[in-house]
């Protein structure tokens, strides 16, 4: 059994008051953070209070290698991490694919053991839950995938009582502004790359401490070795931003751009690449001739090869499409900052139909020299490049065997206890 002090969850519920407050003054007034926390603290505090009387009864113990613990359980159907989980299994690695419930969800299964140490209500039901996750399934390496989870701390210390370890897998870049990056209590933290690596460094604010590893994406695969592109095939490939970006007026503003430029070229083919939770409302009612929907079956690979240029505004798979070698043209009408400094590598932001024309047509006579303006941009996003499914997957194996990987540590700070 590991080291642990006989205070460690007093400690850790401790640091995560201290957090939560300093997390609330950076973007509230006094009065309005104290508010807010008033709110939290009752809110958890019931929750730790109905937990205490909904402890499991008995567990099924699942004993696992590796657990993979969604953020919800919508995640699980969307289905993106099917070839990192079929590559685990041929790689002989016994796994679980589960998610993290509601807290009505939680205490009506009960599914709450009593910690192994006392620990104040107001965190009672999230460090219970986390035991009883830990005690069912047993894993040797339990992977994380939601940002700025309250559960990950108590998650750490129950796997780490028992020897087994917390893998943080992220599941797209680092570099945006979510308070939710602040939180850092992992045993490893997988990253896509170096922009990842330096945004993390960049905040004011983190919790906790973890080994960052550059194992690149494990959504990524050989499957985006894709040949070069034909610049005189004319078609674009236009990816799609999150839903709940999409009903913003600055990012139907964008679509409406490049609609109406297609509308003016139809020698031009526009395929667009919706996000995977969006339901493409805004091309349902408004969508040119030459422009195609492509249906959520359809990889983002397949229609990577398929295209000749990309339209990005602002999504990861704009890493992707750079490193399949697609020449990339930068189209936001919104006023949100371009976290992917897509502006440094591709230009500056083409916000006209004219500007578009001429990106287009300098892209189309100078292609090569914007393949590899694409190339760059993917070095500096995605650490791995095709080969990130492969090492991410073999770095696992290794902590499985009980090895320590290289990293950087990321230590926490700014806000005192």
């Amino acid at each position: 059994m590991a080291n642990i002090s006989a205070r460690a969850w007093k400690d850790k519920a401790q640091a995560l008051d201290h957090y939560r407050w300093a997390l609330l003054r950076e973007q509230y007034s006094y009065l309005g953070a104290l508010i807010r926390y008033a709110r939290d603290y009752l809110r958890d505090c019931i929750f730790g209070f109905r937990a205490r009387g909904r402890l499991a009864k008995a567990i099924n113990v699942i004993e696992q290698d590796f657990v993979l613990l969604q953020s919800a359980p919508k995640v699980i159907g969307f289905q993106r991490k099917k070839a990192f989980l079929e590559k685990l299994s041929a790689c002989g690695g016994h796994f679980i694919e589960t998610a993290l419930e509601e807290v009505n969800t939680i205490l009506t299964k009960r599914l709450l053991i009593d910690p192994p140490q006392a620990v104040p209500l107001r965190y009672y039901g999230y460090a219970a839950h986390a035991e009883w996750l830990v005690a069912v399934f047993n894993p040797k390496i339990l992977l994380n995938d939601r940002n700025g989870s309250l559960f990950s701390p108590f998650l750490r210390l129950s796997l780490n009582r028992r020897n087994s370890l917390l893998v943080h897998l992220a599941h797209a870049t680092t570099v945006e502004s979510s308070k939710r990056l602040s939180m850092n209590d992992y045993d490893y933290y997988f990253l896509f790359g170096k922009s990842s690596l330096e945004a993390l460094r960049r905040r004011k604010l983190m919790f906790g401490t973890s080994c960052a590893v550059l194992s690149g994406s494990h959504m990524v695969d050989m499957s985006y070795d894709i040949p070069a592109a034909d610049p005189t095939l004319r078609t674009i490939l236009l990816l799609g931003v999150g839903p709940d970006k999409e009903k913003e007026p600055g990012y139907q503003k964008s679509y409406e751009l490049v609609r109406q430029w297609a509308a003016r070229h139809p020698e031009y083919t526009v395929l667009i690449k919706l996000h995977p939770r969006s339901k493409g409302t805004f091309w349902q009612e408004s969508i040119g001739d030459n422009m195609r929907v492509l249906p959520h079956t359809e990889s983002l690979a397949g229609a990577l090869r398929i295209s000749s240029l990309v339209i990005s505004i602002i999504s990861n798979a704009v890493i992707e499409a750079a490193l399949a070698g697609r020449p990339v043209i930068h189209v936001n009408l919104s006023r949100d900052w371009d976290i992917f400094e897509q502006a440094h590598f591709f230009g500056g932001c083409a916000n006209t139909i004219e500007l578009l024309d001429e990106r287009i047509a300098d892209i189309e006579s100078e292609y090569a020299s914007h393949v590899c303006e694409s190339r760059m941009f993917a070095d500096y996003h995605l650490s791995q490049g095709v080969d990130g499914l492969n090492r991410t997957l073999g770095m696992l194996l290794a902590l499985q065997k009980g090895e320590v990987l290289e990293g950087e540590m990321l230590e926490e700070r700014g806000f005192f206890r």
